[in-house]
């Protein structure tokens, strides 16, 4: 038989102390990162990049940076860490005139707040002032920073269903369609409450409807196309599609 092999207490005692001195400095080291954390916590708290925000907004050009800040209720006196994305988020997309917020927070100080707004579908007179329409079928007063805007000018609306079903179709339209309308003159008949007229950048005038107007002005470019240049005419689309020609003492 083999002996059985007798440790005696004397040594273990090493050991045992090893370990005891390995978890009193994994104590001591975590008590150290605590202490640290909690230290710079309270530093950053108290320097200007805690207490305040550097805020960065982009996409916006219906509002400025101050008008945005005051729809999200944000300011750049604001901690970082009391800024509740989610919270900004609802607050701009509950108003009609901005389609989707998104917000980034990066520390230490940093948000920054990505705004999608409907964008003009036309330009008009109403009131006697001057209004944007967005594609949100909302009117919003022009402003000085979007007086070079190409949308189309609208001419003899009044605010009302008709001009939110225009709002809507012009939204649908492709953006090259769309860049060659230069104007939408509002020209109901007693046959046809819906009837407009609409001038385009290649020299033409066309008669529809609003109801599915998108839809007909698909057609555009094709008609275009069996027009001889040298001819302008009216480009009827109310029912079918047809074109008729000026007469030669229509300017």
């Amino acid at each position: 038989m083999q002996e059985n092999k007798i440790i005696s207490l004397e040594d273990r005692v090493p050991v045992l102390r090893n370990k005891k001195r390995k978890k009193a400095n994994m104590r001591l080291l975590v008590t150290i990162l605590v202490f640290f954390s909690l230290l710079l916590c309270v530093l950053y708290f108290q320097t200007s990049i805690g207490s305040k925000i550097h805020l960065v907004i982009n996409g916006n050009q219906l509002y400025s940076d101050k008008e945005i800040q005051k729809l999200a209720d944000v300011s750049v006196d604001d901690s970082f860490l009391t800024i509740r994305s989610k919270r900004v988020v609802d607050q701009l997309e509950s108003q009609n005139t901005i389609q989707s917020a998104i917000v980034h927070k990066r520390f230490p100080n940093k948000v920054e707040i990505d705004v999608k707004e409907f964008q003009p579908v036309g330009q008009g007179l109403f009131s006697g002032k001057k209004y944007l329409l967005l594609e949100s079928g909302v009117l919003i007063k022009e402003k000085n920073s979007l007086g070079n805007t190409t949308a189309p000018d609208l001419v003899g609306w009044k605010q009302g269903d008709e001009l939110q079903e225009m709002a809507a179709e012009l939204e649908k339209m492709p953006q090259s369609i769309f860049h060659s309308i230069s104007e939408i003159d509002y020209t109901p008949s007693k046959d046809d409450p819906l009837l407009i007229t609409v001038f385009t950048n290649e020299g033409y005038e066309v008669r529809t409807t609003i109801r599915k107007f998108s839809n007909k002005m698909s057609n555009y470019p094709l008609i275009l196309k069996s027009i001889p240049k040298d001819q302008k005419g009216v480009i009827h689309l109310e029912v079918g599609a047809y074109f008729s020609p000026y007469s030669t003492d229509t300017k």
